[in-house]
């Protein structure tokens, strides 16, 4: 490691040790404990109740929950005031200042008393509240939420308000992407949200928390460092707190389809451990993969041109597959909690995924004077292996140090096969102007490791703060394959290229930031900050033609090329905080040095060196006003600068497609992004109302943008860069809830719209695009100890206009109307069905949608509480479902459809297992109260 790069990580995988030698050094304050027992007015102990431990500034110091006899107690506290507060559903919250002294403090018996007026409504309503506000927090009760035997938890999201899931997979919620899952407040498979969406059975759930979570950095220090990151919590309903506990499932059906899981857990006090696997053939990916799709490997270039062009505000209607996948996963999770001061968690995570996928696609290319029409099918083929492991190290030293260590690994290897045919004719005339054809198999294999360092140190009680942010990234990236093309045009003829292409890529990252809290007197806070962050990328790409013996030996210059660059950066920033009893402001601002130096080698020439420096600042605001505990306002603004990137100062040309050129543009300034995010969420308790509101504003400045010359009689497009301000964008949305008289029916309404203005250049004219999109949906949903049905209706539009008039694009409009239903019958049968219809209008010739989507299914539940169940249910029993996708931009409108599962039919078995701890029955069990969210962590 001789490079300076090599030099900085050395550094940064010593810090542990250096770290773990020094902080003894800090632990040598006494602490002592805080214990009790909660109790109601009955003399009745409160399991589960919420215990929290405040320093004087407001902020938590520690917190627990009581154990089924009431008690609870909180280690490793310092002498010092503080306030504690004892919380519990439907009753009223405990406050009470407390003066830790030079021993232990028994607090003898806490009795909370009953809030009537939450009570009076929870007792006499028998459809439990849909959505709780409980300050940031976002509290679903799962029960309200009918799913099918069997179901995973990404089903039940997909009914839950607020809440959608993209063709990917990806949760988002009120307009923010989930990035992890928890359970009981442990963190699940760290990182991976997709294996407990995909793994865990829904029956499990009792509440599914969703909720905003600060970086470690930033929990400890009290400011936020703009890592924020969403998060959804689930809660195991308590009959299965403790104990061995699991579900088994395995299914057949028509055209080849299968499934087959299995899930243990055991949960012991704060301890859980779980072993997972499964394998289907039904697009359930139970996992994310670290490779990409093969069949696109980026060292394989496509003929179009336009992976590098920016991206349009385009979406796949909900619901629809992105081809056909099979999936095999075995994984599990630790949570070990050694005793208060020291929690280790981790996983480990095998998978396989392999998926075929064929596309046919309409892309209509948007000129200053007329447009072009391109249409192409592709066929491809991957086969992925992915292996991945995290842990994570938490060492509280003592009440005012703590140290956190996250080292991760992931591998990935698979190999794919990609097939394209393309045509482009000139709307006006209807003649050609190109055609292309490519065949490529490529292999690709790829290793991440990542170290993270958290540590912070409160070196009083007033809330003086030292904190420490470290990490370190490496990856290498290998890969090769097969690239045969053919492409006819008026400018080269026929263009016939037949290579072997090899790949090489590394990239290194290290990021060390310092922070300093100062407490100011009367609630105010400042905070001094310091982040040094570096990257260095290599990648080379050479091709190789065939030899004499067929055999590809002979290195080709003109087809390969390389890249070096190394960025660095130096940030100092300043914030400060006002905290009150019922809001928090904050304000900071932050100022950045950065310097970017890079080459390139492209067919053997060296172009030019960029070494460029530049000075950036970015403001920052947070305002949070919570006048009870179910209502919050929050609004955040945060300023972003950001530099061209190396392809747009000087790109590495594609020589395999001279119907595309590159041009760099070195004069490109700095862009500047301003962000506004704001939420609102209140729930009446006493009409059992839950209102949801959330928006999203973006406004760029010097924004970077594509300017594209195109030659219509040759084909030739040659895309540069320029810089313009005005590119925008608003996102509004929420929903509403509403229980209705008589307490077994409610109401949801549902609304995510969004405005996007996008300015591009088009042979050197300007062209400004406005495209609305507005989905709107409105449930009706009846309840009773038998049946749980809903009626519901959605709306798309989505609309584009441009300054250019050579296209006039059509508004496409999506309606639909469904109703799902479950029927709970004698002798434990049920009946299950959802079905859908959708209307389209605007879309292409041949991708107008009409369909009507039928899912039915019968089951039989036996065995001592009903542990077993035998299902037969039946998939798109018409045999109607399409995948259709549509964007549009300044540049382009697209449209294409994919193949989708189609109809088929699958019996499953289901089996059921648990065995408590102390021989606790499930009636004991659900006697229990219910849990609050989990502590901040």
């Amino acid at each position: 490691m001789n490079s300076p790069f090599g030099r900085y990580l050395l550094r940064l995988l010593l810090l542990p040790l250096f770290l773990a030698s020094a902080l003894p050094a800090w632990a040598q304050q006494t602490t002592h404990s805080i214990s009790g027992r909660v109790y109601d007015e009955a003399g009745e102990a409160l399991p589960s109740a919420n215990v929290s431990l405040l320093l004087p500034d407001g902020k938590l110091r520690t917190g627990a929950t009581t154990a089924k006899d009431g008690s609870f107690v909180l280690r490793g506290i310092t002498s010092g005031s503080y306030t504690l507060r004892v919380s519990f559903v439907g009753y009223k919250t405990l406050t009470r200042a407390v003066q830790m002294g030079s021993k232990d403090l028994p607090l003898g018996t806490l009795t909370l008393e009953e809030d009537g007026a939450v009570l009076s409504d929870v007792n006499v309503v028998a459809k439990a509240n849909e959505v709780v506000v409980k300050g940031d927090t976002l509290e679903y009760n799962a029960t309200s939420y009918t799913t099918q035997q069997g179901a995973a938890i990404i089903e039940l999201l997909k009914k839950l308000p607020g809440a959608s899931v993209d063709e990917k997979g990806q949760v988002t919620v009120n307009g923010k992407t989930v990035s992890q899952i928890m359970v009981d407040g442990k963190r699940f498979f760290e990182g991976d949200p997709k294996v407990a969406l995909n793994n865990l059975p829904a029956e499990l759930v009792d509440k599914v928390q969703v909720m905003d979570r600060e970086s470690e950095s930033s929990r400890m220090s009290g400011f936020s460092d703009g890592n924020e990151e969403t998060i959804i919590n689930l809660t195991i309903k308590a009959g299965k707190k403790r104990g061995l506990f699991g579900t088994a499932f395995v299914g057949g059906g028509t055209d080849k389809r299968y499934e087959a899981s299995a899930m243990l857990n055991r949960f012991t006090g704060d301890n859980q451990l779980t072993v997972l696997g499964s394998m289907n053939n039904t697009n359930n990916a139970g996992f994310s993969d670290i490779a990409q799709d093969l069949s696109q490997a980026s060292f394989m270039y496509s003929l179009s041109g336009g992976r590098r062009g920016p991206g349009g505000g385009g979406g796949r209607m909900p619901g629809q597959i992105d081809g056909i996948q099979t999936s095999k996963v075995l994984g599990g999770n630790l949570s070990h909690t050694f005793n208060p001061y020291l929690i280790l968690g981790g996983n480990l995570l095998a998978g396989n995924t392999t998926k075929d996928k064929t596309t046919a696609s309409t892309i209509q290319n948007i000129l200053s004077s007329s447009s072009t029409t391109q249409t192409g099918k592709t066929s491809e083929h991957n086969d992925k292996d992915t292996y991945a492991g995290n842990f994570r190290f938490q060492w509280k030293l003592d009440s005012l140090t703590e140290l956190i260590i996250s080292p991760q690994l992931r591998y990935g290897k698979g190999i794919g096969t990609y097939t394209s045919d393309e045509e482009t004719l000139n709307d006006a005339t209807n003649a050609l102007i190109s055609s292309s054809s490519l065949r490529q198999r490529t292999s690709q294999s790829q290793t991440d490791g990542d170290l993270r360092i958290d540590a912070s140190r409160r070196l009083s009680d007033r809330g003086h703060t030292l904190t420490l942010s470290a990490s370190g990234t490496l990856s290498n990236e290998l890969g090769s394959g097969t690239y045969l093309s053919d492409i006819v045009s008026a400018a080269t003829g026929t263009e016939h290229v037949d290579q072997r292409i090899e790949s090489t890529k590394r990239s290194g990252e290290y990021r060390v930031r310092l922070g300093w809290v100062e407490p100011l007197g009367k609630g105010f806070f400042g905070q001094a900050t310091y982040q040094i962050k570096g990257t260095n990328s290599f990648s080379e790409r050479k091709a190789f033609d065939a030899d004499l013996t067929g055999q590809y030996t002979v290195e080709n210059a003109r087809y390969s090329n390389e890249f070096h660059s190394d960025f660095l950066t130096h940030q100092v920033g300043l914030a400060l905080k006002k905290k009150g009893s019922t809001y928090d402001l904050t304000a900071g601002v932050n100022l950045e040095r950065s310097n970017l130096s890079s080459y390139t080698v492209v067919a053997g020439v060296n172009a030019r060196s960029i070494n460029r420096s530049t000075t950036n600042y970015s403001p920052t605001l947070r305002f949070s006003y919570k006048p009870k505990r179910t209502t919050e306002l929050r609004i955040d603004y945060f300023g972003r600068s950001f530099q061209p990137t190396t392809d747009q100062l000087a790109p590495v040309q594609d020589v395999t497609n001279p119907l595309v050129v590159y041009e760099g543009n070195q004069n490109l300034l700095p862009g500047f992004q301003h962000n506004l995010f704001g939420r609102y969420n209140n729930f009446w308790t006493s009409t059992q109302t839950s209102l949801a509101l959330f928006g999203h504003a973006r406004y760029v400045q010097n924004d970077i943008v594509s300017r594209t010359t195109y030659d219509l009689t040759t084909g030739v497009r040659k895309i540069g860069y320029t810089n313009v301000s005005g590119n925008a964008m608003v996102g509004l949305g929420g929903f509403f809830t509403q229980v209705l008289p008589g307490k077994k029916f409610s109401v949801r309404l549902g609304s995510r719209n969004q405005l996007v203005r996008q300015i591009a250049f088009i042979n050197d004219e300007e062209n400004r695009s406005l495209s609305l999109r507005l989905n709107e949906d409105l449930t009706l949903n009846y309840r009773n100890s038998f049946l749980d049905i809903n009626l519901r209706g959605a709306l798309g539009y989505y609309n584009a206009t441009n300054s250019l008039t050579s296209v006039n694009t059509t508004a496409t409009k999506d309606y639909s109307v469904g109703s799902n239903m479950n029927l709970t019958l004698p002798l434990g049968f049920a009946i299950e069905a959802d079905g859908t219809y959708t209307t389209t209008q605007g879309y292409a010739a041949g991708f107008e949608n009409d369909q009507w989507l039928l899912n039915a299914g019968i089951s039989f539940s036996f065995l001592k509480g009903k542990r077993a169940t035998l299902r037969l249910k039946g998939y798109d029993l018409l045999d109607s479902r399409r995948s259709i996708y549509r964007n549009i931009t300044a540049t382009s409108i697209t449209t294409e459809e994919s193949n989708t599962l189609g109809r088929y039919a699958m019996l499953h078995f289901i089996y059921r297992f648990d065995s408590f701890a102390g021989g606790g029955s499930r009636s004991d069990m659900k006697q229990q109260g219910h849990p609050g969210p989990p502590p901040p962590m």
